[in-house]
């Protein structure tokens, strides 16, 4: 029997923990999203989260590939991802301009963060561009589930929640900053660490209070009755990056990943994406009166990555 622990592990636990810490406990009390309309939501969206973490694990496996010059067969496994994901979302009406929008810069971020493990070191620039695009599968949850009421977004809320995102993904990266580096993976004061040595904290800690105080300003500009309650939600977000910062450790080499057969990762994938795509139609089919978006040509593959643990 898996134990709890053991569950929240895997791909569906990582993506219910996403799932509860943005969508439930932020997004859903920043937009004000009804009760109903929140258990209607809620699965589809899990499933889609889940789907992300099952490409996340072709991501990982390909971290010192560089998939611009090299086509192996996780590079066409991702495609196979994107196409199942596309047929989730335009099924259950869950496609709008700013779900476009975002599976670009899903695609932006996947070819920056390869780029950085595959090449070499990352500059300080390079590691901000990634920590900004990195919660785009969250931004992707929230934008899906206004396409799904048939409500446009507003643009002074996402503005308002984009340097939350940012630091609530710093956050994640200083709290797992020893696993990660154990483990060999991209971690933001990871590269920090190697770019200032001992400065580190204090270079990172200026990018936070960067990040904060544009916040702190985007939430001035709400109405009052608003501005304490949303406060109090987007600070339980990223509150560990405003926390003393964790002693540094050495890097150590990452474990080598057990060898597969080829094709072994691209069939499971298939299932996984046929088994999503069935079940998210059987779902809309059962519920009815999902709003349909007006359907969009897909400008780019999506290549989605999760770097959050949590």
């Amino acid at each position: 029997m898996n134990s709890p622990a053991v569950l929240a592990l895997t791909p569906l636990g990582k993506a219910a923990a996403i799932v509860r810490d943005y969508v439930l406990r932020m997004y859903y009390v920043v937009d004000e999203v009804p009760r109903l309309q929140r258990l209607r939501l809620t699965p589809v969206l899990l499933g889609v989260e889940y789907l992300v973490y099952r490409v996340d694990s072709l991501a990982e496996r390909n971290a010192t590939v560089d998939l611009d010059a090299v086509r192996n067969d996780d590079y066409e496994a991702f495609h196979t991802y994107k196409k199942a994901f596309e047929k989730v979302l335009r099924a259950l009406g869950a496609w709008n301009e700013d779900v476009a929008f975002l599976v670009d810069e899903a695609e932006r971020f996947i070819r920056l963060e390869n780029g950085a493990t595959s090449r070499g070191a990352a500059t300080r620039e390079d590691v901000l561009a990634m920590v900004e695009l990195r919660p785009t599968d969250v931004r992707l949850l929230r934008a899906m589930a206004f396409a799904l009421r048939g409500r446009p977004m507003d643009p002074a809320t996402r503005e308002l929640l984009w340097p939350v995102e940012v630091l609530a993904d710093m956050a994640n990266d200083l709290q797992h900053y020893e696993r990660d580096v154990a483990a060999g993976t991209l971690n933001v004061y990871a590269v920090f660490v190697e770019l200032y040595g001992d400065a580190a904290a204090v270079e990172l800690r200026r990018e936070v209070d960067r990040y904060k105080s544009m916040f702190l300003e985007r939430l001035s500009a709400l109405p009052p009755e608003r501005r304490a309650r949303i406060a109090e939600v987007c600070r339980t977000r990223f509150e560990a990056a405003l926390e003393p910062y964790p002693p540094v450790v050495a890097a150590r080499p990452a474990p080598a990943p057990p060898a597969r057969p080829l094709g072994t990762y691209l069939r499971k994938g298939v299932v996984v994406c046929a088994a999503l795509t069935v079940g998210a139609l059987a779902a809309a089919a059962h519920r009815g009166g999902w709003p349909r978006s007006s359907p969009l040509p897909i400008r780019s593959p999506l290549h989605l990555k999760r770097g959050r643990t949590s």
